[in-house]
């Protein structure tokens, strides 16, 4: 819960942006609509002055569609709204090259793995993939072309609080 996890994977990226690019630079995949808006509202505290969007079933896709006219360098969304903003070409897939996928294992416990793995196909030019996950032993599975899997144990030892594993995929 809160919003340190959201932190430790949006400062990598952050990074990774590039002023001088005006298209989508890093997709942002969760599981809720609850979790999108709470990764966009830490990326708006976070004032990066970079734009962010965020799609989600129930909100006006008109509107989404009208927000992505200009595109914002970070995306955030579940994956099935994303997948229909891909199918109808609303922004320039090609430039993502980062994607984090947040909340991975209820994901793919709620079934989003085939809508998963439509949009990592989709993404030509990815170099980086960051799997974010509440449990340590979360399975990695082919369709997301991992490569070389670097992990981070953030795991508080006190007992005060409940363990926390931050999985960094670098393909």
């Amino acid at each position: 819960t809160g919003s340190g996890k959201t932190v430790a994977f949006l400062l990598p990226v952050y990074q990774l942006l590039k002023q001088t690019d005006n298209r989508v630079q890093c997709l942002i995949l969760t599981p809720s609509r609850e979790l999108a808006i709470q990764v966009e509202q830490v990326w708006k505290k976070m004032a990066t002055g970079y734009k962010v969007g965020c799609c989600y079933g129930g909100h006006d896709m008109q509107t989404e569609i009208q927000n992505l006219a200009e595109p914002p360098a970070l995306l955030i969304g579940t994956p099935g709204r994303i997948g229909d903003h891909i199918r109808r070409q609303t922004f320039v897939a090609d430039a993502v090259v980062t994607m984090v996928l947040d909340e991975f294992d209820k994901s793919r416990a709620l079934g989003f793995e085939e809508e998963m793995a439509f949009i990592i196909r989709s993404l030509k030019n990815i170099e980086n993939i960051i799997v974010v996950s509440a449990t340590s032993s979360v399975a990695i599975p082919e369709f997301t072309g991992v490569g070389e899997l670097t992990v981070l144990d953030f795991t508080e030892t006190d007992g005060l609080t409940d363990a926390l594993t931050l999985q960094m995929v670098l393909s």
